[in-house]
């Protein structure tokens, strides 16, 4: 199998696109998306739209979707938060890539029909429903039932970390038809926007990625009929981590670029900064810690770009997709960290950028799977 480093014209182009975007639509509002914590609609219309078709990224042709492959929304992904220096763009592409992933994988052609173009043209969003209170990577420990009655499921249960649920067409909701049964008896419902039983209970606010509404969803006596739920019973936790697979793969491009810019700052601010008659570039306490935030950049972009080679090959990658996020993870912590000791008490400060991409930074890292969670798959993986 061949690979190349060499992104292709067609890549080429994603990539100026990606990086126009983010200079002129989100680098300019990131603060004031970062300040007002709503959800920035402007934004998601913009990215709607053509050329760019952001909203359409996972989603495809035929419902209306413009999907670039899962490589081409790595470099895109990685653009629009390293030019951007945020990451709400990167956010809202993978609400959707999780929304729609079950959709894509077990939905009936009706449902396809009806639920993904709406999404592709960036007029609705689409929510995931998967973490609970009590149960975050440890899926099969989820409490929510779906009993089965007359025409369809009646649910209970409690959501957490569900992403724009409040404002979302409808969510994707996990829940356990056989509880016997563990994780095989999980089963995925879709939960359309006005269905009695389903509402948020809690906007979860959070140090960082400000803009993106994380919510607690109660769903107590939730009627869904029995054409709402994707694919057979008892699979939904297989077309759930299938979805994860491709956009925690995306997600760590996001990683990358947000360790960028970053790493951009602290070299700027590093070359400017002077102290005893010198930039404070030239002492290996800067320089050096630096320099080893470069190397992990390249390393990890490698990571993310392999794990995205084989999911557009149709090879198994999910461990090198944990590989990926793994490293990435802590890349961007490490990255943000510096950023801030570079900037030294400005760093903490809302003057500089570096503040808000630490906080960022800080709570991203947990997004699709904790980083711990993802060194045990691959522990998995080297055992198996």
């Amino acid at each position: 199998m061949s690979y190349s480093f060499e992104l292709n014209q067609e890549q080429e182009e994603l990539k100026k696109m990606a990086r126009d975007f983010a200079s002129r639509e989100i680098a300019p509002v990131a603060a004031e998306i970062d300040a007002r914590d709503e959800m920035p609609y402007d934004l998601w219309r913009k990215m709607g739209k053509e050329p760019y078709r952001f909203t359409g990224i996972f989603i495809p042709k035929e419902y209306e979707g413009k999907p670039r492959g899962i490589t081409g929304t790595c470099i895109i992904n990685e653009e629009l938060a390293g030019i951007g220096k945020s990451p709400i763009a990167v956010m809202l592409i993978e609400a959707v890539g999780l929304g729609t992933g079950p959709v894509m994988i077990a939905g009936s052609e009706a449902q396809k029909k009806k639920l993904l173009p709406p999404i592709a043209r960036g007029e609705e969003v689409a929510s995931f429903g998967l973490t609970e209170p009590g149960a975050g990577s440890d899926t099969a420990n989820i409490e929510t039932r779906a009993e089965k009655v007359k025409g369809g499921y009646v649910l209970n249960g409690r959501k957490r970390y569900a992403s724009f649920t409040g404002i979302a067409s409808y969510t994707v909701i996990f829940a356990k038809t056989d509880p016997s049964r563990g994780s095989r008896g999980i089963s995925a419902f879709v939960v359309e926007r006005g269905t009695p039983g389903i509402k948020v209970v809690e906007r979860i606010p959070c140090i960082g990625m400000r803009g993106h509404q994380d919510e607690e969803v109660l769903l107590e006596n939730c009627f869904v009929p029995e054409a709402n739920r994707l694919g057979d019973e008892g699979k939904g936790i297989h077309y759930g981590l299938a979805t994860l697979d491709d956009t925690r793969t995306t997600l760590c491009a996001g990683f990358v670029g947000l360790a960028r810019a970053a790493y951009e700052e602290a070299v700027s601010y590093a070359k400017t900064r002077y102290t005893f008659g010198k930039p404070i570039s030239e002492y290996q306490a800067i320089s050096f810690p630096l320099a080893e935030v470069a190397i992990e950049i390249e390393a990890a972009r490698l990571l993310v770009h392999k794990a995205a080679w084989l999911a557009d090959k149709g090879i198994k990658h999910t461990g090198e997709t944990a590989m990926a996020k793994s490293f990435s993870s802590a890349l961007l912590l490490k990255s943000t960290n510096l950023a801030v000791e570079v900037h030294g008490g400005f760093g903490c400060t809302r003057r500089f950028a570096v503040e808000r991409m630490f906080r960022d930074g800080r709570i991203w890292v947990f997004a699709q799977g904790a980083p711990n969670i993802q060194k045990l798959i691959v522990s998995r993986e080297v055992f198996k």
